[in-house]
């Protein structure tokens, strides 16, 4: 009965979100963020590759799920938010990161950071009191620092990311958006992978209460002696209690990939498991910290740290490899279709190589361009597929076909991987040139 009484609890509490009005202030933000995709495709392509509405849709149904499961993983290790600086401390650090580069607006560099500041802050006032001892403001600030819940912190940290890693598994491949890279191999065609998520959560506030106070508390429930498993740093004193609250609170995931040498859905599978695997050693080393504060600093500074390398090593392979979509010696390549257009009902497939249109042979995309301005309301296609000719038909005069780009292509992007102290020497030196 404590557990039914409890899952109606947490169900009662999720189930608040659509009266939250910041969960919809995050899907106006995700929504403005899929227009700026929908605007870069039609810059590229002509038009937008796939409705607005669609992609919005399905983030909001994926990021219920997602909200869900974190909520579950939140209340299960029981990490009080008040307790580990998300506000005063974590939030305004990551929009400082941000400045740098916009990757940088992620709990796992600030967070991290953050968890390192606290735990040498502690190792300092052992020696040093004076350091958080005061009634200045700042001596107050430092102690609340010093004082922080880092194995919650840390936790939280990868509760999110192991959230984004199922997000990224189950819909990181939905709607890639055709781009055109300048690699070390050219100009080639790759697929941005982007997606945002609205996650209505379900938190945990530890408070010291009264026991008159705990006692007459509405909607409250006894909880198992085992739980919670990462205990509050907070100490009742005699006639006191710790107290546990639900509140909904809403938070936004987003992932930013490329799939330049991989298909998208293979890339975003082994995204996921690699952020999976990330994850689950930080939760597992924050738990480490939890029982032996030796490992709180290389705790904190894995957070960051890991989760630079696994970009840095990912994109390292992405880019490394024979790229997918490259411009063949003769005629143009197929890199994908526009849903629902002529040349996808025709089955014309990514990979196909148009050798002649309307039996003109076509060498680059400059030619295929005029040909198509020229054709009649029929095209007749001869394509290579897996090394055999064969003759496809489709209604003109817009076949809805996206070519891989060659030395015609006008336009394409420019890829820096830039870790952290060469990301933040560019923006000075931005900064420098527009003072002058």
């Amino acid at each position: 009965m404590e557990f039914m009484q409890i899952v109606r609890l947490f169900l009662g509490t999720y189930a608040m979100f659509p009266l939250n009005i910041l969960f919809w202030i995050v899907v106006l933000l995700i929504t403005s963020q899929y227009r700026r995709v929908a605007r870069n495709e039609a810059q590229l392509l002509g038009r937008a590759k796939y409705p607005v509405g669609w992609q919005v849709a399905y983030s909001a149904v994926f990021g219920l799920a997602g909200g869900l499961l974190a909520s579950a993983l939140l209340v299960f290790f029981g990490i009080s938010l008040i307790e580990i600086g998300i506000f005063p401390f974590v939030w305004p650090l990551a929009i400082i990161l941000m400045l740098v580069h916009p990757r940088y607006l992620c709990f796992a560099y600030a967070g991290g950071l953050v968890g390192f500041a606290s735990a040498l802050l502690r190792i300092m006032s052992a020696h040093w009191p004076a350091l958080i001892q005061g009634d200045g403001f700042l001596a107050e600030l430092l102690a609340q620092l010093a004082g922080l819940h880092i194995p919650g912190l840390l936790v939280l940290i990868g509760i999110l990311h192991l959230t984004e890693s199922f997000l990224i598994a189950v819909s990181g491949h939905l709607f890639p958006s055709p781009l055109y890279i300048k690699t070390d191999h050219g100009v080639v065609g790759g697929f941005s992978l982007q997606k945002f998520w609205p996650l209505p959560l379900v938190g945990l506030v530890a408070m010291v209460v009264t026991l008159e106070a705990a006692d007459a508390a509405i909607g409250a429930a006894r909880m198992p002696q085992w739980w919670p498993l990462l205990s509050s740093g907070s100490v009742p004193g005699p006639g006191e209690t710790l107290m546990y609250m639900l509140m909904p609170i809403v938070a936004g995931l987003g992932y930013g990939d490329m799939a330049v040498s991989t298909p998208p859905r293979e890339k975003s599978k082994q995204s996921a498991v690699n952020l999976g695997l990330y994850s689950v050693v930080l939760i597992a080393v924050a738990f480490a910290a939890f029982y032996e504060p030796l490992v709180m600093i290389p705790a904190a500074l894995f957070a960051p740290f890991g989760h630079e390398f696994l970009i840095m090593r990912n994109n390292q392979r992405e880019f490394s490899r024979q790229p997918l979509f490259v411009a063949p010696d003769k005629g143009v390549k197929v890199m994908d279709v526009f849903p629902g257009s002529p040349a996808e009902k025709a089955g014309l497939q990514p990979h196909d190589v148009i050798l002649a249109m309307n039996r003109f042979a076509v060498h680059d995309t400059a030619m295929y361009k005029n040909l198509l301005a020229m054709a009649g309301p029929d095209l007749e296609l001869e394509i290579l597929r897996d090394g055999l000719r064969h003759t496809v038909d489709i209604p003109g005069p817009d076949p809805g076909i996206i070519l891989v780009p060659d030395r015609f292509t006008p336009a394409y992007a420019e890829i820096n991987h830039n870790h952290f102290f060469s990301a933040l020497g560019e923006k000075i030196q931005k900064l420098r040139t527009a003072e002058k």
